[in-house]
């Protein structure tokens, strides 16, 4: 191997010389950890603090923490409305509903909203409700007070309805058998008499 150390070189300096003789053959993944889709795990908190994510949790897994990130550039540029608010939970595996005060009926105090939050299978915890509102509490509008916070736990799963019916008649046939013959007449009476005179006329002699 070639150096350009000096001949007055000493060990320790050729010894280092040597060891970093392939630095430069050493994969430097620059590109590709400034994107939140390819960069490596262990840098994502970098890459969190480098977006300006205001929220971030050791314990959230791979995917939500890269789309917390993907989401963070829009979030910072809708600042201050419902639609970033939304878009700030929805990568944590929530599902929000907004309700405005102009929503209700009747109208509500003006300026407020109420928010839905399902958690789906997830459960909800202290820690859970203090970390929602710390994120409400940064993207909402300054203005808008939110009169309501509500947590629904929901369970997804396939339901499965079944349904029977059978119609049946039971007919007895029994052998046929004659009923009491009973035979109605009149009775009628009738009488006659016949008389015959003969009478023979003869002549006067």
């Amino acid at each position: 191997m070639s150096s350009l150390l000096p001949p007055s070189a000493t060990a320790q300096e050729r010894a280092l010389a040597e060891t970093i003789a392939r630095i430069s053959d050493v994969p430097v993944l620059v590109r590709e950890s400034w994107n939140p889709d390819t960069c490596p795990a262990a840098l994502l908190p970098w890459l969190a603090w480098a977006f300006s994510v205001d929220e971030w949790q050791s314990e959230w897994s791979e995917a939500s923490k890269r789309a917390v990130i993907k989401t963070a550039l829009y979030v910072h540029k809708k600042k201050g409305t419902l639609s970033a608010l939304k878009r700030a939970v929805e990568p944590l595996g929530y599902i929000i509903r907004i309700v405005e005060w102009y929503e209700e009926d009747p109208p509500g105090v003006p300026y407020t909203f109420r928010l839905e939050v399902g958690v789906l299978d997830k459960g909800i915890n202290e820690t859970i409700y203090q970390q929602l509102e710390r994120i409400i509490q940064c993207y909402k509008n300054v203005r808008s007070y939110m009169q309501a916070l509500t947590i629904k736990g929901e369970v997804r799963g396939a339901l499965r309805l079944a349904a029977a019916m059978t119609s049946g008649v039971d007919t007895t046939v029994y052998p046929w058998s004659a009923s009491a013959v009973e035979s109605v007449g009149g009775m009628y009476w009738g009488a006659a008499e016949q008389s015959v005179d003969i009478v023979a006329v003869y002549p006067d002699f």
